[in-house]
Parts: structure tokens; sequence; C-alpha cells
């Protein structure tokens, strides 16, 4: 299972802070399955791993985290 986490205004888009998907997949796979295709920019995080490469192979097991980008100072 891939545990798929949201935050900020993504988690208010999708409704929720968290949800999960069954399989091997596609980074890109994984965000368009849980409705974020159209959020841009979009920050993305594999594993605690800031990651820009969506052809990466998600696996059972992994955590990805959908954040807004960050300001401030």
């Amino acid at each position: 299972m891939i545990k798929i986490l949201f935050f900020g205004m993504i988690a208010d888009k999708v409704g929720k802070q968290s949800t999960t998907l069954q399989g091997d997949m596609m980074l890109g796979d994984v965000i368009k399955a849980v409705g974020c295709a159209d959020i841009k920019p979009l920050l993305i995080a594999v594993n605690q791993e800031q990651v820009t490469d969506m052809s990466i192979i998600i696996k059972a097991g992994d955590e990805v985290a959908l954040m807004p980008p960050f300001s401030g100072g």
C-alpha cells in the first residue's frame, strides 16, 4: 500500500490529509490518481526526499507527500 499525504491548500482541494493506493505505479500516475495533476506548482517528496522525476516507480510501503511551495523568511 502506498501512503499519500496532503498538506496546505492541496489538502483543502482534495478534502483530506491522507489516503492510500494499492500496487506499484509511476509517480505521475499517483499524482493523477489522487486528483492533483492540475495543481502547479507542486512540491513532491517520496520517503521524505524531494523529487521531480514523474517516471520513478512508487512501490508498496512508500510514502508520497504533496505540498504547495513554501514561502516566508
